[in-house]
């Protein structure tokens, strides 16, 4: 009998790799934006079908899961940018728990410094339009309670931890993007599956940090035509699209030749805009695969 594993997070610690494999591993069934393998309700209906094959784990996988929110996959022009709300996040896990008793939770982590950066590069890929430093100087958002929850891994282990107990496996990208082999072999011990090895890739790369520091820049031009409506919002939609592709890349690197401004690194990150999440995963102290990290989560 298959199992079922939810794979629930977090964005840009993995997910696009983890997904990669899924897809590609012959003891997985797993369907993008589908559930347990299947795209949909008449999907199931088909396959039922053709021959059965070996298939040791159904999967569903939606990082949003760990972070819902409003507008999620839509590209909106008045967007809300909050953070994770707590009840959102309990509510998520009440239904999987209620739908999916037996299901297996992967949940992949990031280190904080690297997930600040590589959160806004998400940030701008879907529209937003504030500069990292008005980021950090807002404090990650610290004002309201989704900012003082965001990212906070401990509150989300113990979550899943109540609902679904042993079957909550939880690893760090560091592993994975230091030795993707290593890590696939930590995932497929726990999942008791055969070896089954991705070739190395990036399959979804940052913006760089030139563009980092000129998207915001076009995307408050963009918001502040004098455009309404129907008009604006398709132009804005096709806008976003195209920065979610980084199509303006090659516009952004003559902008910069001309007007140079500071690219967007890690050196603008002081050790303070990182003590802020201090705290958020001393669950994970004691657990050996995330030795080598303790630097990168604070403990």
């Amino acid at each position: 009998m298959s199992g079922h594993l939810i794979h629930i997070g977090y964005a840009k610690a993995g997910s696009h790799f983890v997904r990669h494999w899924f897809r590609a591993h012959p003891q997985l069934d797993f369907m993008h934006s589908g559930i347990a393998g299947f795209r949909n309700v008449f999907d199931l209906a088909r396959r039922s079908v053709e021959p059965s094959r070996d298939v040791r784990w159904r999967v569903t996988s939606a990082e949003e899961l760990a972070s819902p929110r409003p507008n999620l996959r839509e590209i909106v022009f008045d967007r809300d940018w909050g953070g994770p709300i707590p009840e959102a996040q309990a509510r998520a896990r009440d239904i999987l728990a209620e739908l999916f008793p037996g299901a297996t939770i992967l949940l992949l982590t990031r280190g904080f410094r690297t997930l600040l950066l590589s959160g806004y590069s998400e940030y701008v890929r879907e529209g937003g339009d504030r500069d990292f430093l008005d980021m950090l100087a807002r404090g990650n958002g610290s004002g309201d309670q989704r900012g003082e929850h965001a990212w906070n891994y401990d509150y989300l282990i113990g979550l899943y931890r109540a609902a679904f107990g042993e079957r909550v496996i939880v690893l760090p990208y560091e592993l994975l993007s230091a030795d993707s082999s290593a890590f696939l072999r930590v995932l497929e011990a726990r999942l008791g599956v055969d070896r089954f090895e991705l070739p190395t890739e990036r399959l979804y790369p940052s913006l760089s940090p030139v563009e980092l520091c000129w998207y915001p820049r076009i995307t408050r031009v963009v918001r502040r035509l004098p455009l309404r409506g129907r008009v604006r919002d398709a132009l804005y939609r096709r806008y976003v699209r195209g920065v979610t592709r980084n199509a303006w890349a090659r516009p952004i690197g003559v902008l910069q030749r001309l007007f140079p401004r500071t690219p967007v690194t890690d050196s603008l990150i002081s050790d303070a805009n990182v003590e802020f999440f201090r705290g958020r995963a001393d669950s994970l102290r004691h657990d050996p695969v995330y030795a080598p990290y303790a630097q990168e989560y604070l403990f």
